[in-house]
């Protein structure tokens, strides 16, 4: 009787305590955010400034002009496991010996040994992002340019790139 009575004491216990458990909800699953286009990098410039109802329509009709040409350029561009793996052992090599700014960028790019063709498409991507952004910062007055931490580009590479 005695065995009974611990034994049903023990499983009243332990569904007592397993009950709660059973019964909280399920956490809910985070929602994946989108992931940001090949090209969100040139116009992260503006989203993290108040623009006008004018600025938010000049920006999207950018977006709307340029945004598949530097999606396919950019795709054009993607590296292969191989490249990937070489470019994640030089970025690590140059962190180790403290390379900077155009070293860096030029020891990268002689371990990657991207394709002609992929070297041109980046050029491309270089050239779109160049204009976009400076489309982009024609859009913005002094202030949300201050705020955005945008500066002009001096004389001299204005000059150079109205000739180009």
């Amino acid at each position: 009787m005695k065995n009974v009575v611990r034994t049903s004491l023990i499983l009243t216990f332990a569904v007592l305590v397993a009950l709660p458990v059973l019964a909280a909800d399920k956490p809910e699953k985070k929602e994946k955010k989108a992931k940001p286009g090949a090209n969100a990098g040139v116009f992260a410039l503006v989203s993290k400034i108040e623009l006008t109802d004018k600025q938010k329509e000049q920006v999207a009709a950018l977006k709307k002009e340029f945004g598949s040409k530097l999606a396919e350029a950019n795709k054009a561009v993607a590296l292969t496991d191989e490249q990937k793996e070489a470019r994640k052992t030089a970025t690590q090599e140059v962190k180790d010996k403290g390379l900077k700014g155009k070293e860096a960028r030029e020891y990268i790019a002689g371990k990657v040994n991207l394709s002609s063709e992929q070297q041109e498409a980046q050029k491309e991507v270089a050239a779109l992002t160049g204009v976009v952004r400076t489309k982009l910062i024609a859009i913005l007055t002094p202030e949300q340019k201050e705020a955005a931490g945008i500066k002009d580009m001096p004389a001299k590479k204005k000059k150079e790139k109205a000739e180009k």
